[in-house]
């Protein structure tokens, strides 16, 4: 019976990915396609999961006009188990960063690092369910070959046996970052948007 309602409430990687982000951020309300967005999933495919979550009670849904708002139920006895989980999920991944900047920055001269995707925006995406997880970190570094392959070979060595992920590190001059900042959607999401774990971000003037 258990095994039933857990699968009708996580039975999907959509559904993890918006309890992930509802959790993660328990004082807000979402309407359909800001979640969709969030959670990285089609909008078709959040409104064919949704009722599920909605009929458990774990997630309230609320009509403003023709627009649905989802919101996590804090009252639901699954609520602290699963933002136990997320905040857990998401302290490892701040702990592998950290590792693999601290590795680095000891051997080689580093502009900035940069954390993008999943991790930023706290939501446990859905490659933690059937894949290894994705850290996505852009390193600003003047000798970018030696740093690119050391950093491949620390996570394969050390973060992916110990953790059971895999890291994929976005390795780039100074230059190539700056000229990105002109057109290229990385770079502009990475200086926009990204968290700076390390250093100080480039600046196309000044």
């Amino acid at each position: 019976m258990m095994d039933m309602y857990l699968d009708r409430m996580l039975g999907s990687k959509t559904k993890i990915n918006v309890l992930a982000v509802l959790v993660s951020n328990k004082a807000n309300s979402y309407v359909e396609k800001d979640l969709a967005r969030e959670c990285g999933a089609s909008l078709s495919e959040v409104n064919r999961q949704m009722p599920d979550l909605v009929n458990s009670g774990l997630v309230t849904m609320q009509r403003i006009a023709k627009v649905k708002v989802y919101r996590i139920n804090r009252e639901h006895f699954l609520f602290e188990p699963l933002e136990s989980l997320f905040m857990d999920l998401v302290s490892v991944y701040k702990e592998i960063s950290d590792k693999i900047v601290r590795f680095i920055a000891e051997r080689y001269e580093i502009e900035a690092v940069i954390l993008i995707g999943s991790l930023k925006g706290k939501s446990i995406k859905e490659d933690i369910i059937e894949e290894p997880s994705d850290i996505d970190l852009v390193f600003i570094a003047e000798k970018k070959e030696d740093v690119e392959k050391d950093l491949i070979s620390f996570i394969n060595s050390r973060i992916s046996k110990e953790y059971g992920i895999v890291v994929y590190p976005i390795v780039m001059t100074k230059n190539e970052y700056i000229n990105g900042l002109k057109d290229d959607p990385l770079v502009i999401e990475a200086h926009s948007k990204g968290e700076l774990i390390y250093g100080k971000k480039p600046r196309r003037f000044g």
